[in-house]
């Protein structure tokens, strides 16, 4: 009798802590249901209510078991309690681990880095700055140029013996310092990555010294979002690539790839702008000066490059998305590769972290299945292989270079879309879960966006509709290429003090990739297609909208005008809606001139082949003509000779 007793107690102590232990599991996997708003409410309510009425259910069965004599009507629904309780918690773990790992990437708590850099090797450290000159560029935007060193001089009292120059310009600031018109200046502690590629700055890691490298974390509100965004509607993307050796992508970048994505949720169509790194227009953090765009990230935030590419294309860029190369890496390995087809040339390129040799990363042309290293070098490059050496070619055991093909700014465009769409057919392949845990948290330090989580759970209808038919073909993508004609060695750059390889864009692109943008968004009709011809003896290339012939004037540029006449000069300048000045270089005062009678030309201020457009004035220096006046002919004196009387 005890014995019963005693098993009935016990029977009855298990059975609250099954369904106690079942609750709890039910409770936590219901939060997790709950944060996935994007899936549809009847489902996940559906769910739930199965989950509880498997709940009361064996809890009946658990309190109906106690009493009974039998261990078998008490043993099987306590499994069945365990069962579900395990598949609750695991459920839970599951869904709550992947939100909180795409959660993680709306955080706007970031590390930055400012280092203060010199080109007097001497110095040892910040303590040999005294009645020195340090710069900085003043960007309230660029925390690490501007914020965190304004922290850094408070808090080592460099401004107490020290003279602090702001610059309007990071470029200007550069310069500034490798002529030692300052002796340090603040910049991002990627600086080495920023400059490496600027003609002039190719050594830079060996002619500079870092004095000090501060670092702090900062919240930071982003502000690039519409206010109307949702996945569930036309929307648009910037997809931004930055060139770094490092992990991270807070400090401040090259911006090697651009492309502007939209896509319609209605029609599943999408379209692919690629924006070449050397295009050379105005930026939105230049002040209305031109700049090579892949220098809009060189601030901590992606404001630039966002409104850079909304002025260009005259659109509201509702998302962007940046990573570091590094990050493409450990995604495209994460995924297992990818497959890439119809590669143009088999082509060898430096590692990720800018090595050749054993690290030498070779691709071969044709369908190939890519690993992260090939990937990345598939996306960058645009030059045959070349390590510095003499020969200027890397023909070395590592690398079986043997096929030329056509390489530049526009192939590599190309060659970067094919990556992105073989990582999203990749990505649809997923369905193991931890797979999917894994991906988040290995690229989640080279990855950063805007996109906020409930954003992300509106793709739910998308992705089912995606998954279910196991194929991303569905999305119909349309390739668009800005393009430009090249103008290297043709337009002289004021802040650099250089000529830049820079490449001006056609308007007839841009406007064509208006065009297109517009349609796919839903906000202009797009021209039927009647007729459509095929050659079955010639392979079918897709139309790449913004990639053909355009013919346009060149961008106008100030001329040498040393041999100008006055008149030549004010005609000139008038035509070109510019100031004329004349300055006497003697006495640094404007004079007023007619002609060049009594002055000369001496030198011209602004540089030639500088962008008319940058410069409002022409300003000649002048130099007053010394008149020699040639001395005055005199007739000699004739003095009669001298009669002598005696031989008269």
């Amino acid at each position: 009798m005890k014995k019963r007793r005693f098993l009935i107690k016990l029977k009855a102590l298990l059975s609250i802590i099954l369904i106690i232990t079942e609750l709890i599991s039910l409770g936590f996997l219901g939060y997790s249901l709950i944060l996935y708003k994007g899936v549809e409410t009847f489902y996940r309510l559906f769910g739930i209510l199965i989950l509880i009425y498997v709940l009361l259910f064996v809890s009946y069965m658990l309190l109906r078991g106690i009493k009974k004599k039998t261990l078998k009507s008490f043993v099987i629904p306590a499994v069945i309690s365990i069962i579900f309780t395990i598949i609750q918690f695991v459920g839970y773990y599951y869904l709550h681990t992947v939100y909180q790992a795409i959660n993680a990437y709306s955080d706007n708590e970031n590390m930055y880095y400012s280092s203060l850099v010199t080109y007097t090797l001497s110095y040892q450290d910040h303590k040999s700055l005294n009645n020195k000159k340090i710069g900085i560029v003043e960007d309230t935007k660029d925390i690490e140029a501007y914020t965190l060193p304004l922290e850094i001089i408070d808090e080592l009292k460099l401004d107490k013996n020290n003279k602090i120059i702001k610059y309007t310009s990071t470029i200007e600031l550069l310069n500034e310092l490798k002529e030692k018109k300052v002796d340090a200046a603040f910049f991002s502690s990627n600086y080495i990555d920023m400059f490496s590629s600027l003609e002039g700055f190719e050594n830079i890691e060996e002619e500079t010294k870092v004095l000090y490298k501060g670092e702090k974390e900062y919240k930071v509100e982003d502000n690039t979002t519409s206010k109307t965004s949702s996945l569930t509607k036309p929307f648009t993307m910037l997809f931004i690539g930055v060139d770094a050796s490092k992990d991270g992508v807070t400090s401040g970048y090259n911006a090697d790839v651009l492309i502007l994505v939209t896509f319609n949720p209605q029609t599943l169509r999408a379209t692919m702008t690629s924006v070449p790194r050397d295009m050379y227009l105005k930026t939105a953090c230049s002040g209305g000066a031109y700049r090579r765009i892949n220098t809009t990230t060189w601030g901590s935030s992606s404001d630039c490059a966002v409104q850079t590419i909304e002025n260009l294309f005259d659109v509201d860029i509702d998302y962007y998305a940046k990573i570091n190369f590094k990050g493409i890496v450990q995604l495209v390995n994460a995924l297992g590769g990818i497959d890439v087809d119809n590669i143009p040339y088999s082509f060898c390129e430096q590692s990720s972290s800018r090595k050749w040799g054993s690290k030498t990363v070779y691709v071969d042309k044709g369908d190939q299945h890519l690993n992260g290293e090939q990937a990345l070098a598939l996306a960058r490059n645009r030059h045959y292989p070349n390590d510095g050496s003499t020969t200027g070619k890397f023909m070395g055991k590592y690398c079986a270079d043997r096929d030329g093909g056509k390489r530049n700014d526009y192939t590599r465009g190309k060659n970067q879309m094919k990556v992105i769409l073989g990582i999203v057919e990749a990505a649809t392949k997923l369905r193991d879960p931890n797979q999917a845990i894994e991906i988040l948290e290995t690229i989640k330090k080279n990855f950063q966006t805007n996109i906020k989580t409930k954003d992300v759970m509106s793709l739910y209808n998308l992705g089912k509709s995606i998954i279910l038919t196991d194929s991303s073909s569905l999305v119909n993508v349309q390739r668009t290429q800005l393009s430009g004609y090249n103008a290297y060695g043709h337009i002289y750059d004021v802040s650099s003090k250089s000529y830049p390889a820079v490449t001006i864009p056609y308007t007839g692109s841009i406007n064509d990739i208006k065009k297109e943008i517009q349609i796919n968004l839903g906000n202009k009709k797009g021209t039927t297609v009647k007729k459509v011809s095929f050659n079955l003896n010639k392979l079918y290339e897709d139309t790449v909208i913004g990639a053909g012939s355009y013919s346009q004037s060149k961008i106008a540029t100030l001329k040498n005008v040393s041999s100008y006449s006055v008149s030549e000069l004010q005609s000139y300048a008038s035509k070109n809606n510019l100031k004329l000045k004349f300055i006497d270089v003697d006495t640094n005062t404007e004079v007023s001139l007619t002609s060049y009678d009594s002055y000369k030309f001496y030198k011209q201020k602004e540089h030639k082949d500088t962008i008319l457009d940058q410069i409002k004035t022409l300003t000649i220096y002048v130099k007053k003509q010394v008149v020699i006046t040639p001395p005055i002919e005199t007739t000699p004196e004739v003095i009669p000779p001298v009669l002598d009387n005696n031989n008269q």
